[in-house]
């Protein structure tokens, strides 16, 4: 009994520090860098029911000078998705639809190359569906606007696959647009009607909306890109285009309802949570760590459940931690990663949080890390250390930085990949498990 109260002790002083050094923590990483002279970011972080931290940095409107306010709207781009997922779910719940539904069900002439596309493979992004938002679709078609979310449909379907349903995950934004046609088509009403009914208003989100064509949105900050290394206004684009995908604006505050919302089974139950926040399976075999309209995956020891969305002049990032019932969220108000990566920005918040469960790692320990790797499909991975900062580069790309979670295994700051660490695994030999979903790569320190 005695131990037991001195480990509750021990997790509430914890909590308490951690409360008092949070704000301390973050605006030591923020001022790392200037924000006098770019866009900015807004940074909101609740536990519970105590928000514990919420700034702006940098500028909202660079002709004006005009700072960054906390509250502001935000094009949330694909965090969007988290809306639509569970809209659908809804009308699982409601016995409208079934996971295992075929598409072509509500859209009888789409084509599936004589497959079977099921709602859980729109939800996944394992259809196989291709993708049509590129480079050319940016510059040519993306302002491009229509009247109905069919129209979308028909207007970029393509006639083959990129892959067999099932097979494999690949991020693809048509699969959010069906099934935004598919709520509209089972409900009856709009999807924007939909979500605000269903979603939006039980919820009290009253700062939370899909936009209109031409709408003046107030308190919203102007978005930015970059063009031979200069900030410029964003490209048009339209939001007809994105209805289930993308596009719903929101602020710091709604978005915390939102998940205060999912997290007391008020707008979905517990069970339909629950498989949202899971990685899709098939065969018991995870195809990625994407659930319904979620990424799932642990990070410190504890579940993650995060999403990013990058847009036209806007980026967003969150990051939740339902053990804790932590809420990390981040905006900016430029699409330049290499400016400001909203991803990266919520991963070094969540480190500087969850500091004590980071496993300390010596320097000769990472040097026994560093090095070049031979892997068995043929292709190479260089492992070398900045400071005590590991990083990884794959067959000659761009160096990403590994994060521990254990002293042997780490994870890639943006995306969910991981790389262990294998001591003596072949002759004595440094070992390395790269590995991203259900894909394993093996290899050896030459």
């Amino acid at each position: 009994m005695e131990r037991f109260y001195l480990s509750i002790l021990a997790i509430f002083f914890f909590n308490i520090i951690q409360g008092q050094n949070i704000e301390q923590s973050i605006d030591s990483l923020m001022a790392k860098q200037s924000w006098s002279d770019k866009p900015g970011i807004e940074i909101f972080i609740k536990k519970k029911s105590e928000v514990l931290y919420h700034k702006a940095f940098g500028i909202s409107d660079l002709e004006s000078k005009n700072e960054l306010e906390i509250n502001s709207v935000y094009d949330i781009a694909s965090v969007s998705k988290e809306f639509t997922a569970i809209s659908i779910l809804q009308l699982v719940e409601r016995k409208q639809l079934e996971l295992t539904d075929d598409i072509r069900k509500f859209i009888p002439d789409f084509p599936t190359q004589e497959n079977i596309i099921t709602i859980e493979n729109l939800l996944t992004h394992t259809s196989g569906i291709k993708r049509h938002t590129n480079i050319n679709w940016a510059e040519n078609e993306a302002s491009k606007e229509f009247k109905k979310s069919i129209d979308v449909i028909n207007y970029f379907k393509q006639d083959s696959l990129d892959f067999p349903p099932n097979q494999r995950h690949s991020y693809v934004n048509m699969n959010y647009i069906l099934l935004g046609h598919i709520i509209e088509k089972i409900s009856g009403k709009t999807y924007e009607e939909y979500i605000r009914k269903n979603i939006f208003e039980p919820l009290n989100m009253s700062n939370t909306f899909f936009p209109k064509v031409g709408q003046n949105i107030t308190n919203k900050p102007k978005g930015y890109e970059t063009e031979n290394n200069q900030f410029v206004l964003h490209r048009p684009h339209s939001y007809t285009q994105s209805k289930g995908p993308g596009a719903i604006h929101s602020t710091a505050k709604d978005l915390a309802k939102w998940y205060e919302g999912l997290s007391t089974f008020k707008v979905i139950s517990k069970e339909s949570l629950y498989k949202a926040w899971q990685p899709y399976k098939v065969n018991n075999i995870e195809l990625s760590n994407y659930g319904y309209g979620f990424y799932t995956d642990k990070k410190f020891g504890k579940l993650t459940v995060f999403h990013n969305g990058f847009t036209f002049g806007y980026s967003t990032s969150d990051l939740y931690f339902p053990e804790d019932d932590l809420l990390i969220l981040v905006f900016s108000n430029v699409s330049d990663i290499n400016t400001i990566n909203t991803n990266t920005i919520i991963f070094d918040i969540a480190s500087s949080i969850y500091q004590n469960a980071v496993p300390k790692l010596t320097a000769e320990m990472l040097d026994s890390y560093v090095g070049s790797y031979k892997m068995e499909e043929g292709f190479g991975a260089k492992v070398y250390r900045e400071g005590m900062q590991l990083l990884i580069s794959v067959d000659g790309g761009k160096a990403d930085k590994l994060f521990p979670e254990t002293k042997t295994q780490f994870m890639v700051k943006d995306f969910p990949a991981k790389a262990e660490f294998i001591p003596s695994s072949n002759g004595g030999k440094m070992g390395i498990v790269l590995s991203m979903g259900p894909n394993r790569f093996s290899g050896t320190k030459e």
